[in-house]
């Protein structure tokens, strides 16, 4: 999972461009389900699930991302919330 994140970090998203958490997440599940799905442990929630994906996203901060803080965007609930933001360097 760590690896097809930063992949996706790298790879998809241009430099200097603001992305938040359900960016990735339905980037995963789109492009790379297999991932997704094999990644979920222990029937951990999609909410719990979603936050260790986050925290994944996070491990980048400082080499190829900086955290911004918190946007509002929609999840795959098709609902809003708040989750973190980055930017790509």
């Amino acid at each position: 999972m760590e690896s097809t994140i930063q992949t996706i970090i790298q790879s998809e998203i241009p430099k200097e461009c603001i992305f938040d958490a359900h960016t990735v997440i339905n980037y995963l599940i789109q492009n790379h389900n297999n991932i997704y799905s094999s990644s979920n442990k222990n029937n951990w929630t999609t909410a719990f699930y979603h936050s260790e994906i986050s925290k994944i996203i996070a491990t980048f901060e400082d080499s190829i991302i900086e955290r911004l803080g918190e946007s509002w965007s929609m999840n795959i609930n098709n609902q809003f919330s708040q989750n973190k933001c980055w930017k790509k360097l």
